[in-house]
């Protein structure tokens, strides 16, 4: 398989052949999903057909349609990334070497969250703790998120948990981890959709709930390139996040102009 799929839906893709997970109602691996987008004109239209996929970053608690278009357009600019990234892989890999579109995306997307240190996750206020890792039920999207990006979901507060993933904060799971456990991150939903839309490990101070740990057992994650202070999150000021942006900006419309 050499394509990639863009879509903000998932179900229309569910039960693919090319589904190596063999778990029912899960799409394929070379589907990248986008956040939703609602055109403003439309908003508050039932349209069946046409529907927008569900934003579960929303469980944060933000406002739906509050923001001045910047999120569509990094969307865009992370989507290019990975399209980047992917072109890279699959035309740098010897000829001999097999390969394939839904290969490399899985490989991409387990590498996000499972390069050391890794990452363990417990969800607060998410889903049913009896529906967590039950190998015979369809996955809950978000435990499928954190699985598919390579971190290790826990049923509950424990040894070893770097991240507490939450729809809100003030939940016993909160309070048990910044008391056992002060280096945990306590973020919000937000925090691992946009790993997942962007193939990359976000910074977790943007989304972040009360004070961050002052000795946290994972470091925030970092940026190596000006062009990836964009794409990761550099928790800097917000100029210097606009001028990454534009100069990404400014260098896809550079190489899209010389193809």
């Amino acid at each position: 398989v050499m394509a990639a799929i863009l879509d903000d839906r998932e179900d229309v893709w569910a039960n693919a052949k090319n589904n190596v997970t063999g778990r029912p109602g899960e799409p394929p691996d070379n589907l990248l999903l986008v956040k939703p987008y609602h055109w403003r004109p439309f908003q508050g239209y039932a349209d069946v057909n046409n529907a927008s996929g569900q934003d579960l970053s929303e469980s944060d608690g933000k406002e739906h349609g509050k923001n001045d278009g910047k999120d569509d357009d990094q969307m865009l600019l992370w989507t290019a990334d990975i399209l980047r990234r992917l072109h890279e892989r699959y035309y740098s890999a010897p000829a001999s070497v097999e390969k394939s579109v839904p290969d490399l995306l899985r490989s991409m997307r387990r590498e996000t969250l499972r390069r050391y240190p890794s990452v363990k996750v417990v969800l607060s206020g998410l889903i049913p703790i009896h529906k967590q890792n039950k190998q015979s039920h369809v996955r809950p999207p978000i435990v499928r998120y954190a699985e598919e990006l390579g971190a290790e979901v826990l049923s509950d507060v424990a040894q070893g948990v770097t991240h507490v993933v939450a729809a809100r904060d003030g939940s016993s799971k909160i309070h048990r981890a910044r008391k056992e456990h002060p280096g945990c991150y306590i973020v919000h939903t937000a925090w691992l959709m946009e790993c997942y839309w962007s193939i990359s490990r976000r910074n977790e101070n943007a989304h972040h709930m009360g004070p961050l740990p002052k000795q946290p057992l994972l470091p925030p994650s970092a940026t190596s390139t000006q062009k990836d202070g964009l794409l990761l999150g550099s928790g800097d000021e917000e100029s210097d996040f606009d001028e990454a942006d534009d100069d990404f900006a400014a260098a896809l419309e550079n190489d899209m102009m010389n193809l």
